[in-house]
């Protein structure tokens, strides 16, 4: 079944943005709003299927009457073939950069996130798990926000050996954790070719992943609350990466 999105703030980005990835979008017959009047004309210009039906019929796509009278059937995303080793060959000559190792994350909508950070703080590459993994599907791109057009996203069958693959390729791992044996993330200092590995909320990275990591890093707490959303953790090392790289720099 294809994935299903409803409300203007939901689909507005993605006409604009990602248009390939609505297959049709359905509007409310009769609806006078100028929202919808411009928000089809937009689809039409970017050559988007667009129906016109009754209101029954919307609220029964959207399973919803919440949908302000626009919604959109989300096409599959088309994945790309990449392969490990030909990325890390195209990155073999590139000083600073950063990949991130997924372990365990299952949610979409954070996956979707991850990828966002990612291409906001010039990741190189994500690479995820083939099993207990959350798939690249149409929310995940439109979580990313288009993000997922601009990182590449490389699926591994086991997450130890593609470590063991990265550092042959002068990478060091960094693994995120609250292990007592972890060093502040305040007080790390990233090598220059850096890979961050992020585990699922509940479980964190598991034994044999983090066997495998160089360092172990902890995001300090200052509150009450002890843990962060994975993605939100990936945003906030991503950017102290990038605060060191430039710090080094200049």
């Amino acid at each position: 079944m294809a994935d299903i999105i409803y409300g203007f703030h939901s689909i507005s980005p993605i006409v604009w943005k990602t248009p390939e990835l609505i297959g049709t979008l359905y509007c409310e017959h009769g609806r006078t709003d100028k929202r919808i009047n411009e928000l089809i004309a937009e689809a039409q210009e970017r050559n988007i299927p667009v129906e016109l039906i009754n209101k029954t019929k919307l609220d029964k796509i959207a399973q919803t009457n919440k949908h302000q009278g626009v919604v959109a059937e989300l096409n599959e995303v088309t994945k790309k073939d990449l392969s490990l080793k030909s990325t890390l060959k195209e990155l073999e000559g590139k000083s600073g950069s950063i990949i991130v190792v997924l372990d365990g994350v299952t949610d979409p909508h954070n996956l979707g996130a991850i990828i966002r950070s990612c291409d906001c703080f010039g990741v190189d590459a994500v690479v995820l798990p083939k099993d207990n993994s959350a798939n690249i599907n149409a929310t995940v791109a439109k979580v990313s926000s288009g993000a997922i057009n601009n990182v590449p996203v490389i699926v591994v069958n086991n997450i130890s050996r593609a470590l063991d693959e990265i550092k042959d390729y002068g990478y060091w791992i960094a693994g995120t954790t609250l292990a007592d044996n972890s060093v502040e993330l305040f007080d790390f200092k990233p090598d220059n070719k850096i890979v961050w590995v992020l585990g699922s909320e509940g479980s964190g990275i598991r034994r044999l992943v983090a066997e495998n990591c160089d360092h172990l890093v902890s995001i300090p707490m200052y509150g009450g609350t002890q843990s962060l959303n994975v993605s939100v953790a990936a945003g906030v090392v991503l950017s102290y990466t990038q605060f060191m790289k430039n710090k080094k720099v200049n």
